[in-house]
């Protein structure tokens, strides 16, 4: 059996607000079919009505009733003792005992059918005054005071206009004859006869009088009976209903609850909360709470603040809620309800709300926001305590060509692992967080420019170790920038502005490295802003230009075609470097509409060495990342080639190594395919350089691999660079792919790579890039030797 709030135990509710203004209860069972709640308003000396008209007709009755009995059964020893008096005869004595007696009792059980509808009180009436007139009869006296009485008893019983009319009517009547046909009544004067009739009469409008106002005081009352309990009815479904927890206790005692309660309780029945003290639900540490809440309310006075607790379930789970209690009465006695609402789910979601505004969500790690006011709470100790402290700013190498080349996924793993290690490399007293992407900062609270020496070198030394991606040890190096306080900034902002700076210049010294902030930085930093603006007025200034640099077929020991350099010739700070412009290009999204421009000025200038007389040799266009991942791509590349009207074969699009082994191994085939189809040639530039499974290699519509100049540059005295390079001819060989060498810059390398048996060479000992109008001179000899 479960709640059910007809047969709870509960017969007596009141609930007392603490401004004693409205009550609310339950009726005690013997007034309904089960506990019915109601309310009562009371203002000042207002006296409350509830019930008024019930009590009153149960009292009516019970009066009626007993007045009766209590007139037959006194009038018996009254009679007996006129009797013994000898004032009445033996015969008028058993006429009383014979009629009057068992019309008495006649009338009570008649009374008992019939007195609820207004039929029955008339006919109740009527048998009362030929009662009364048969009672008159054996009175020896003209007393008629028993019809006044009766006629008062009548009206104060019913309180009905109807009956207070019929009985006035029945007593009049009742008089004349009593006047006429009594003998004892006919002795009496006229003035005597016209006050006993005037009386009556008086008697008869105060009956009436009294009889409407009464009548009116108990519609009242049942009108706000009514009322009281269709209102304290809805208040029961409130109490009942509620999706809150509402519990009664009196002396920690829990007495009383809603169903809402016992769900969130995870109790079945009201049986195995009742009686079970409040202080074995609560926490032990908040028991001196409730200890406090509960002294304050009993003692009248009222608590509005809500208070998160932490209590037991039934089956010893610990949920969160939050309550507020008034004092009350339960059963007349003092007692405390509660409202309870669990907010386990929503804390929860507020506790993790708060730890993802704080924290990165993909690292675990502190984020900007929670950086920056670990900053300013270092500061604000510092003012109070000088001292000073370190901001760190770390950046993975090359992290962009490998999230290209292994996608997103292992690249997001990756940083987590980065993270944990970082974290792991700190002292306690460190704090790292992560700002983006592969940025990372460290604040070293309590150190100097003295000791980071100490600390970062083998930082950077465990930061280097190998990952393990997709089966692969990946070396991953990082470059830090290191701002001070004060030297270096007097605010967070300032402080990560500047160990930014220095982290870029640590970038230029080689990567893997750290760098000391110094001012010189800021102008590093203002060129990169406007550099980074200029930029994107390059192509419409017409600052950007093109260069060649010749490559070489050593089996043939000729030119063998170009490949196209762009350079930029800023108006302010000249030639600018491609490392430094080609990289902004790429973060701006630049690099897409200035390829396209690349690819169209190479066309251009292929038909212009042709209208010259010349005979072309192929050029290579290099294409970047984001470039390949256009969707446009290919048809981009088809419109240029017919509208110049140039052979396709004349043109060789390099892809870097990270886009020849990113993760979208199907679409990357299609899209190579498709490029092939054209008619144009494909290289791998930096070969080497990437992470990529050499198995891939045989999937792609390749022409040449373009060995990185890393591996040229000490092959003529490291016997493993030779090796390495050796190894990578003949792999390509055996895929039948062409080999190219870039960055030969003296005559050993060159032959060794000719005893290597490497198909080209590119370098400054082939050739330094040159304009267009020079690489027609180049080309002359080609003319001449195609005439031959």
């Amino acid at each position: 059996m479960g709640y059910d709030s007809q047969t709870a135990e509960v017969n007596l509710l009141t609930l007392v607000p603490p401004s004693g203004k409205m009550r609310i209860g339950l009726l005690p069972p013997s007034c309904s079919e089960g506990p019915v709640f109601f309310f009562v308003y009371q203002y000042g000396h207002r006296k409350d009505v509830i019930g008024l008209a019930t009590s009153y007709e149960q009292f009516s009755s019970k009066l009626l009733t007993y007045t009766l009995m209590f007139l037959i059964l006194s009038s018996l020893p009254i009679y007996v003792t006129v009797l013994s008096l000898e004032l009445i005869t033996f015969q008028v004595f058993i006429r009383f005992v014979s009629s009057v007696i068992p019309l008495g009792f006649v009338l009570y059980f008649v009374y008992r059918q019939t007195y609820k509808t207004l039929k029955g009180k008339l006919i109740i009436s009527a048998y009362s005054f030929l009662l009364c007139s048969i009672v008159m009869c054996f009175i020896p006296t003209p007393n008629s005071g028993t019809v006044v009485f009766l006629f008062a008893l009548l009206s104060l019983i019913y309180l009905d206009r109807y009956v207070t009319l019929l009985a006035s009517g029945y007593g009049i009547v009742l008089l004349i004859v009593h006047q006429l046909f009594n003998p004892y009544m006919l002795k009496m004067d006229l003035i005597s006869r016209v006050v006993q009739f005037t009386l009556f009469t008086m008697c008869c409008i105060t009956c009436v009088s009294v009889c409407i106002i009464g009548r009116r005081i108990i519609a009242h009352a049942q009108r706000s009976e009514k009322k009281a309990l269709d209102n304290e009815n809805r208040y029961r479904q409130i109490f009942e209903l509620s999706p809150e927890a509402n519990i009664v206790q009196i002396d920690n005692k829990i007495v009383h609850m809603n169903r809402s309660g016992l769900a969130m309780l995870g109790a079945k029945h009201l049986d195995e909360l009742i009686g079970v003290d409040v202080f074995d639900l609560a926490l032990p540490e908040y028991h001196d709470l409730i200890r406090a809440k509960a002294a304050d309310l009993i003692a009248g006075k009222t608590i509005l603040d809500y208070t998160e607790l932490r209590i037991y379930k039934v089956n010893g789970e610990v949920i969160e809620v939050e309550t507020n209690s008034i004092s009350t009465l339960f059963n007349n006695r003092p007692a405390i309800l509660s409202n309870f609402r669990n907010i386990s789910e929503t804390k929860n979601a507020r506790e993790t709300i708060n730890y993802m505004a704080y924290h990165d969500q993909l690292t675990d790690l502190p984020n900007r926001y929670q950086f920056i006011m670990k900053i300013e709470a270092e500061l604000r100790n510092a003012a109070n305590h000088p001292c000073s402290f370190a901001v760190l700013f770390l950046d993975m190498d090359r992290f962009k060509s490998i999230n290209d080349t292994f996608g997103h996924p292992h690249g997001d793993r990756l940083l987590k692992n980065f993270a944990k290690r970082l974290q792991a490399s700190l002292e306690p007293s460190s704090f790292a967080a992560r700002l983006a992407g592969d940025e990372f900062v460290i604040l070293l609270p309590n150190s100097s420019a003295e000791t980071l020496g100490a600390l970062i070198e083998p930082l950077l030394e465990r930061l280097s170790e190998p990952f393990i991606l997709k089966g692969q040890e990946i070396s991953v190096t990082t470059s830090i920038g290191i701002a001070m306080y004060p030297k270096d900034g007097q605010d967070a902002d300032t402080l990560l502005i500047h160990a930014d700076a220095a982290m870029y210049a640590a970038k230029r010294q080689g990567r893997n490295n750290y760098a000391f902030y110094s001012t010189e930085m800021n102008e590093v930093n203002l060129r990169k802003m406007m550099l980074e603006q200029d930029l994107r007025k390059a192509l419409q200034q017409d600052e950007l230009h093109l260069v060649y640099q010749g490559k070489k077929d050593l089996s043939a020991d000729r030119l063998s075609g170009f490949e196209a350099l762009l350079r930029w010739t800023h108006p302010k700070f000249g030639a600018v470097s491609p490392a430094e412009f080609i990289p902004l290009a790429e973060e701006t999204g630049l690099i897409v509409p200035i390829g396209e421009w690349v690819v169209r000025q190479v066309c251009d200038q292929i038909n212009s060495w042709k209208q010259a007389g010349l005979s072309p040799l192929p050029v290579s266009v290099n294409l970047s990342v984001r470039q390949f991942k256009q969707d446009n791509l290919i048809e981009m590349l088809k419109t240029i080639l017919l509208s110049t009207g140039i052979e396709p074969r004349l043109i060789d699009l390099e892809i870097t190594e990270s886009v020849a082994s990113s993760n979208f191994e199907a679409p990357l085939i299609d899209k190579l395919h498709e490029m092939k189809a054209l008619g144009v040639s494909i290289s791998i530039d930096d070969f080497g350089t990437g992470y990529s499974s050499l198995s891939y290699l045989r999937l792609f519509p390749v022409d040449t691999l373009k060995m990185d100049k890393c591996f040229i540059r000490n092959i003529d005295h490291n016997q493993d660079d030779l090796a390495i390079v050796t190894a990578i001819i003949g792999m390509a060989h055996s895929l039948k792919l062409q080999v190219l060498a870039e960055g030969v810059e003296n005559e050993t390398q060159l032959a060794l790579l000719k005893e290597q048996r490497c198909d080209g060479a590119q370098g400054y000992l082939i050739g330094y890039p040159v304009a267009a109008s020079e690489v027609a001179l180049l080309l002359a000899p080609a003319h001449a030797l195609s005439n031959s």
